[in-house]
């Protein structure tokens, strides 16, 4: 049964019928209940679908990185997992049907215009993943020295994302970054942005490449 909210001219939660209310951020829905696919999928929804699910895969298991990197746009409309997907699929999913990839030196875990890292860099050896970037802020971009500092490993091989326990800091310029023995010998691919200390501001993000973990 659906709920009237707000008196008769409020907006409408629940099914009533065919129909089905819903709010997101104060904004109310209305919305018919789909229905049952009764043809196949052309070959170019095909297509977009493959596309989707490739991005998808890697974006949904760091909702978290891309609700801060993405928050603040078209955030009135769309979430920020929503974003971050409309983002890549067009830029970072290469090849062609069926057999889809991602190039992970366009992947994007966030969008704005808070000071990068300046001069930044990753290795790795001996299970240690020792990232560094240029500590200086500068005040123009509105960079501060306590800007948290956000990095992600991703191992393709075996589908395993490892962050720092705790963001280091913009004015710190380096953190090693312990990863487990099973990553070893595989490749891994690392992005790092910068966000301000309430989450307001972030940077675009910076792909450091693909290493070996040795």
């Amino acid at each position: 049964m659906g709920t009237i909210l707000h008196g008769a001219l409020g907006g409408f939660s629940g099914k009533a019928g065919s129909i089905i209310g819903s709010s997101w951020k104060s904004i109310n829905y209305i919305k018919g209940l789909s229905k049952k696919r009764t043809k196949p999928a052309s070959e170019e929804q095909l297509i977009q679908q493959a596309r989707f699910y490739v991005i998808a895969k890697f974006i949904m298991p760091i909702a978290p990185f891309v609700e801060l990197g993405f928050g603040l746009i078209n955030s009135d409309t769309m979430t920020p997992t929503n974003v971050a997907l409309k983002t890549n699929i067009n830029t970072a999913v290469v090849g062609t049907y069926p057999n889809f990839t991602l190039d992970y030196s366009k992947i994007l875990i966030s969008k704005g215009s808070l000071q990068p890292g300046g001069t930044v860099g990753a290795s790795a050896s001996i299970c240690i993943l020792s990232v560094v970037w240029s500590p200086e802020a500068i005040e123009i971009q509105k960079g501060e020295l306590d800007d948290a500092v956000h990095i992600l490993l991703y191992v393709p091989g075996i589908e395993e994302f490892l962050t720092a326990p705790v963001p280091p800091t913009r004015g710190s310029g380096a953190v090693d970054i312990e990863y487990p023995e099973h990553f070893v010998n595989e490749k891994g691919h690392v992005w790092i942005f910068f966000a301000d200390r309430k989450g307001k501001r972030v940077s675009k993000t910076t792909y450091l490449g693909e290493l070996d973990l040795t």
